[in-house]
């Protein structure tokens, strides 16, 4: 729930106001009563599965990403030492990381991008 609003609240800070598609997979975390009643005040909710196009593949990939970069790359000691870990990883996966799929750029410029567009129509 807290992720869902944060990024909702950033998406609005940027001036995207249009309602949101939040695509899960079938997760308890997601088929729960508190979260499937949420969706409806943002936009709706879809389950996918993995291998269906447009699905969670690409969570999929991110999750598989995080756990080679951090889980196996560095040895946290410490939850605090996990937590900074994570926050450098999404830092460097969405501000630094090409990704192909975006035509080589990283996601922040692409959202960047979209937003200014939306913005400037």
């Amino acid at each position: 729930m807290t992720a869902l609003h944060t990024g909702l609240r950033v998406l609005r800070d940027l001036g995207i106001h249009e309602e949101i598609l939040v695509m899960t997979d079938g997760g308890s975390d997601f088929t729960s009563t508190a979260f499937q009643d949420a969706c409806p005040e943002v936009g709706s909710w879809v389950r996918a599965k993995v291998s269906q196009k447009g699905g969670m593949g690409i969570l999929e990939r991110t999750n598989r990403t995080l756990t080679y970069e951090l889980v196996v790359r560095e040895d946290s000691a410490s939850m605090p030492q996990l937590r900074e870990g994570t926050v450098r990883f999404r830092d460097w996966y969405t501000q630094v990381k090409l990704h192909s799929a975006l035509g080589y750029t990283c996601p922040w410029a692409k959202l960047l991008e979209v937003a200014k567009s939306r913005n400037a129509a």
